[in-house]
């Protein structure tokens, strides 16, 4: 049954400058973050430099580990501050321009290292550089949770990142086609190398994190910030306690975990397998085409973001989660029959199809979290948005932690080797298989967690009564 659609209170609605200017800061993430670890990563320290993928999984293993401990201290770092520019925008500024001072370091490693050196090198260089970004992120996702009390206010807030974020996603699925071109030619092979390519790519990528970053920190009001002058500071470990004790938080992490689980332990073997399954190792002409498919993705993710905000209005966030997991487990299975080498066009259907739902998921659970952050005040007295948007990223950073494991495990199990220029028919039927089914069976559980989730329209809409009448409106 259709939820009834509601008029959005004047009071409740973001300004659209306001929108915009939050909503392009969701450019920042991808740039800083997703670029390196999903796209860049492996290709250019695999295959560019040799090194061992199962270590270079270990070091993005390490990564998620220390964002572990640092995301949890930032959020609640930003949750106690009290500046005159508000809990959010100082960290926020100051991050972007330390996170994209600190990309560019990644790919002027000193040569003469050894393996054991590189890996030292990148571990260092990491640490630092997530740091940072920690410092932008935790308070920017923070703020999200703040800008509007609305049920539905707040999943167009989240249409606006979508819509940002795919334009990101568009520019980011052309990086390593743009970097391996002939625009940066290897004289000693005749061919466009990655090495050379991201040591002028680096600085365009900085300057924009730098720009996405500060925007929001420059042009966003804090909603809140007036309200919680008067809140007395929340020490650590009782904001951690407060989390724990959240059982809509512990329903959306799951969700959450086992989603991104399911689509980043593969994302590395995905690449794999079209540059070695459908392009027989040409690296180039697979960055094309994952081009092209990036480029179909965000078209058809931006034209439908109105109709999955539509939809999200009518119905409850839960149920269009669900739907739109089972919509993008039946993309994934399409690849069976459309990921062909002598076809190697026909993935662009399946990578739409599944692309385009699993997107439009992440306009939902932003939102999703913003109504747990009233749950959770319900019962604390607090707004926590930091904490608990630092709790939450946690299981995310622990998911993509497992996920860069298991990325490098199984390329390693499948028997691949980047000596190789090509790979043996042995080699290419596990990689494909394997890229085909785990994501599936990972995702099955993500969709028994969405059934659980406690938090409808009508529960949403007895919470907030509720707060406002106890401590009045934000």
């Amino acid at each position: 049954m259709s939820a009834a659609i509601t008029h959005i209170p004047a009071a409740d609605r973001i300004p659209t400058r306001q929108k915009a200017a939050f909503a392009i800061g969701v450019n920042t993430d991808y740039m800083a973050t997703g670029l390196l670890t999903s796209v860049l990563w492996m290709p250019y320290f695999n295959i560019g430099l040799g090194i061992s993928p199962t270590l270079l999984g270990i070091v993005l293993m390490i990564f998620r580990a220390w964002d572990a401990i640092s995301d949890p201290l930032m959020g609640n770092i930003s949750d106690n501050a009290r500046t005159r520019w508000g809990r959010r925008r100082p960290f926020m500024l100051l991050g972007a321009l330390l996170t994209g001072c600190l990309f560019p370091l990644f790919w002027f490693m000193p040569e003469g290292l050894g393996q054991t050196g590189q890996l030292v090198y990148l571990s260092v260089v990491g640490i630092c550089f997530f740091t940072t970004f920690t410092m932008w992120s935790m308070p920017y996702y923070g703020l999200q949770l703040e800008l509007t009390p609305d049920y539905d206010e707040r999943t167009r807030l989240a249409s606006w990142m979508a819509i940002f974020g795919c334009l990101s996603a568009f520019a980011g699925s052309w990086v390593l086609a743009a970097v391996t071109s002939d625009r940066f030619i290897n004289p000693a092979t005749g061919k466009g190398d990655i090495l050379i390519g991201m040591k002028t790519g680096c600085w365009v990528i900085a300057a924009l994190i730098i720009l996405f970053g500060i925007t929001p920190a420059l042009f966003v009001k804090e909603r809140a910030a007036a309200a919680v002058a008067a809140i007395p500071k929340q020490p650590f470990w009782q904001s951690v306690k407060e989390s724990v004790r959240s059982g809509p938080l512990w329903a959306l992490i799951g969700i959450s975990f086992f989603l991104v689980l399911g689509y980043s332990s593969v994302g590395t073997l995905g690449q794999y397998v079209n540059i070695y399954y459908v392009f027989d190792g040409d690296l180039s002409a697979a960055s094309v085409l994952a081009g092209w498919k990036g480029t179909a993705a965000v078209i058809a993710g931006v034209a439908l973001v109105p109709f999955w905000t539509w939809l999200g209005e009518r119905f409850d966030k839960k149920r269009m989660v669900m739907s739109l997991l089972t919509l993008s487990m039946i993309g994934h299975l399409l690849n069976i029959f459309l990921m062909r080498p002598d076809r190697p066009w026909l993935q662009l259907i399946p990578g739409l199809f599944e692309a385009s739902t699993l997107s439009a998921i992440w306009l939902f659970l932003p939102s999703m979290k913003a109504d747990a952050a009233d749950h959770d005040e319900l019962n604390t007295h607090r707004r926590r948005e930091g904490s608990i948007n630092a709790f939450y990223s946690w299981f995310i950073k622990a998911s993509l932690t497992c996920a860069m494991g298991v990325g490098g495990l199984v390329l390693d199990l499948s028997g691949f080797s980047a000596s190789l220029g090509k790979q043996p028919p042995e080699v290419l039927s596990r990689m494909f298989w394997i890229f085909i089914l785990l994501p599936i069976g990972i995702w099955v559980v993500a969709l028994v967690i969405a059934a659980l989730y406690p938090l409808d329209r009508a529960r949403m809409t007895d919470i907030r009564g509720t707060l406002e009448a106890r401590r009045g409106r934000l």
